[in-house]
Parts: structure tokens; C-alpha cells; sequence
């Protein structure tokens, strides 16, 4: 179901309709939204979220699916609890750059169209700042948020893209 799809109801005829249809499924859609709309209290819970999550995302097809927003809202939920109860450590982002390519089995030549290889060789080496340019390059390669690269003196401001600094 598309949420594109859904016209607006307008009269109490179609509430008496919908809440019928919906009484089969009422104690599933409830936990459902307590899912979405609940705060996150202890790490079991996350780990039910977590599942919840997972298991919506592989019901959706794309991301206006209904499954696909529901998952998003109980996403929301996850980086709630996350910001309040997991310090998650910063990292150069040339470590991040390494972890990514590793875990994902990324060579240099992958990503030439960002930063020619031996420069992005140099950035994970550490002799060689990643620039913004490239940040937001890598960032949309590997589908992250931009934030995964950037930290406040280890990318420089300005520059060519693949030109050393």
C-alpha cells in the first residue's frame, strides 16, 4: 500500500467501515504503533525494535511503502534511545573510509571518480586530508550519512576534488 494512494476520509461512514475492517488486526496494528510511537526503555526493548525493523524493511519494496514508514518512525525511536544511551566513539574519517572498504571489499579503483586512488590511499595513510568534496563523495557512495566523514579538524574546508593539500 502507497501512502499516495490513501484519500482523505470524509465522513464518519468511512470511520465505521475502516474500524471494522481493522478489528481482525487491532491488538497487532496497536503493538505496531506503540512500536513506532514509544519510547525505547532498556536494551531489550531495542533488540525488539531492532527486529521489528527488520523484518518491516523486508516487507517494503521501496521507500513510500507502508512497511518502509513505519520502519522509519521506529528508526526514529532507535537514534532516540541511541543519542540518550550509546556513546557511540568518533573516528578519524580516514578510519572510517578504511572500515567501510574493508567490510564491504571496496579497492582503491571503486572509487576513483571521488579521488584518484593513490589520493585516497594517502587519506587512509593519513597523509592526505579528505576534503569536503570527497567526504560528501564517499558519504554517497557508500550510502552513509555525511556526518561518517566529516569531523571538525580532519577534513579540509576547501579544495579540488583529488587534489592533494
Amino acid at each position: 500500500m502507497n501512502l499516495h494512494n490513501i484519500k482523505t476520509i470524509t465522513n464518519t461512514t468511512n470511520l465505521a467501515k475502516i474500524f471494522l475492517q481493522f478489528e481482525p488486526i487491532a491488538e497487532d496494528l496497536i503493538q505496531l504503533l506503540q512500536a513506532c510511537y514509544s519510547p525505547i526503555t532498556s536494551e531489550l526493548e531495542l533488540e525488539v525494535r531492532m527486529k521489528i525493523l527488520d523484518e518491516l524493511f523486508s516487507y517494503a519494496q521501496t521507500e513510500e511503502d507502508l512497511p518502509a514508514l513505519f520502519a522509519h518512525m521506529i528508526t526514529d525511536r532507535v537514534y532516540e534511545y541511541e543519542q540518550k544511551h550509546i556513546q557511540i566513539p568518533s573516528i578519524k574519517p580516514s578510519e572510517a573510509l578504511a572500515f567501510f572498504m574493508q567490510e564491504r571489499e571496496i579497492k582503491l579503483s571503486d572509487l576513483s571518480e571521488i579521488a584518484p586512488p593513490n589520493v585516497i590511499s594517502e587519506i587512509l595513510t593519513e597523509k592526505h586530508q579528505m576534503t569536503v568534496e570527497q567526504a560528501k563523495g564517499f558519504a554517497k557512495f557508500l550510502a552513509l550519512p555525511e556526518a561518517t566523514f566529516f569531523s571538525e579538524r580532519r577534513v579540509k574546508v576547501s579544495g579540488p576534488i583529488g587534489k592533494a593539500h
